[in-house]
């Protein structure tokens, strides 16, 4: 297989000035195998990096040929400005950050901080504005493509910016990047004001008087926000005089929160939060307005809202539970008790209830779930699922893996359910003769503690 591309700059220019002409004409394509360099018929493939950087070689630098450059390689990428941000970032190393600042803690190994201040020596009034309207642009094109801690970046380069009398960022915080129309990024009348500013990533929403004819316009200015390319990692800012809770313990009271929970009181509203919903679920992407100890994939809210409504959406609460980043995000550990609270343990929830203990790398303990399975019908009804559980892991949660992590999986769903496995013998003695084989049953191929042993 042949893996030959332009790794280096030098001794290739000529043919990197095909692949520039080849950008901006639209001619060449990604490869489809890892790196996914680029391919131009009849010529040796060429990575990113050294494209990138011989394209900023060249001289006088031109802010609307660079921002086109940027946008066309974007397109063409096999990973989107994902793929390509690595050397545009050293760009904006080696242009702006280190010619004009210095890191803080450089003397400080331990810390991964990046705390950037002016050289004492530099004149910010040598920047070239252009060039600092072009790191503004690479900050947006973070916010709107990367993953959700691209913001570090992109306020860092937003504060460089400032720090060098740009007035570029006060403009973005005024205007938004201005590639989306003011009809999609603005909404008012008597009741509601709706602005949203995709440099920043922020919808701000301000409502007067509830009813549901407010909160339909609401979703519908955000439903209709989401299906551009505003970021995906965002914050939603509520102010109203009304502000109810969900009924759930330990969710954080904030406007965002108190949005959702107003609007599923309305019927009429729920078909706008389903679409809301599905624009919105995306793993490794946050509410940027809740604190990183609550964090919060978009959608959550909506789903935990519906999902206390209606069996109608245990559809819409799977399909969070099975995108959510378990390695990152907890907060759906507190919709669970709320949910086994609202419709009990029956054969229509216990797909769900599932779904729920198993978003998470270990979901924590609540009595409130053992005591769901004190009868024979219901440890009846796990014994089953417990039966069929490899083929629910590959079915419903598309596990490829179902078979190998069935039964670490389930002694997971155990300790969520019954607790600790040193309480299992305990529980079994106190068990009737009617429910300790249903609970062996359940119990068989868990290795006991060593001290019990």
């Amino acid at each position: 297989m042949n893996i030959n591309y332009i790794t280096k700059v030098e001794g290739n220019e000529a043919l990197l000035d095909k692949y520039v002409d080849a950008v901006f004409a639209g001619t060449c394509k990604p490869a489809k195998i890892y790196p996914f360099p680029y391919q131009l018929s009849g010529e040796e493939n060429c990575l990113d990096s050294p494209l990138i950087e011989y394209f900023f070689q060249q001289t006088p630098f031109r802010l609307e040929r660079a921002v086109e450059f940027v946008e066309k390689l974007r397109k063409i990428d096999k990973q989107g400005f994902n793929g390509i941000h690595y050397p545009l970032d050293k760009w904006v190393e080696a242009n702006i950050q280190k010619p004009f600042f210095y890191n803080e803690n450089e003397a400080n190994k331990r810390t991964i901080v990046v705390a950037l201040k002016l050289r004492p020596e530099a004149d910010p009034t040598t920047a070239s504005p252009d060039h600092l309207k072009f790191m503004c642009y690479l900050a947006v094109c973070h916010l709107k493509y990367g993953p959700s801690y691209a913001s570090v970046t992109a306020n860092q380069y937003f504060q460089m910016a400032t720090d060098l009398g740009s007035d570029e960022v006060a403009r973005l915080k005024k205007f938004g990047s201005g590639e989306l129309p003011k009809e999609v990024t603005e909404y008012k009348d008597d009741q509601i004001s709706c602005v949203a500013n995709d440099a920043f990533a922020t919808i701000k929403v301000t409502l007067k008087k509830e009813d549901a004819a407010s909160y339909q316009q609401i979703f519908w200015f955000i439903n209709r926000l989401l299906q551009t390319s505003f970021p995906r990692s965002y914050s939603i800012e509520f102010t109203a005089k009304q502000k109810t809770w969900l009924p759930i313990k330990g969710l954080p009271k904030k406007g965002i929160h108190a949005l959702f929970a107003n609007a599923v009181a309305y019927e009429s509203v729920h078909p706008l939060l389903v679409e809301y919903a599905g624009i919105a679920m995306k793993t490794h992407e946050w509410y940027t307005n809740i604190n990183a100890e609550e964090c919060a994939m978009p959608s959550t809210f909506a789903v935990f809202a519906l999902g206390l409504t209606s069996d109608a959406y245990f559809g819409l609460v799977k399909q969070y539970m099975k995108t959510v980043d378990e390695e990152h995000q907890e907060i759906q550990v507190k919709f669970t008790p709320a949910f086994v609270e609202k419709f009990g343990i029956t054969e229509q929830s216990l797909p769900v209830f599932m779904s729920c203990l198993l978003s998470t790398q270990e979901h924590k303990h609540h009595k409130l779930f053992a005591e769901q399975f004190e009868s024979a019908e219901k440890l009846t009804m796990l014994l089953n699922f417990k039966a069929n559980f490899a083929q629910y892991l590959i079915d419903e949660l598309e596990n490829e893996d179902g078979e190998e992590v069935a039964n670490y999986l389930w002694e997971s769903v155990l300790f969520a359910i019954f607790g600790p496995q040193d309480k299992y013998p305990k529980l079994l003695s106190n068990a009737s003769e009617t429910l300790r084989p249903l609970y062996a049953a359940l119990f068989e191929e868990i290795e006991e503690p060593e001290d019990l042993a």
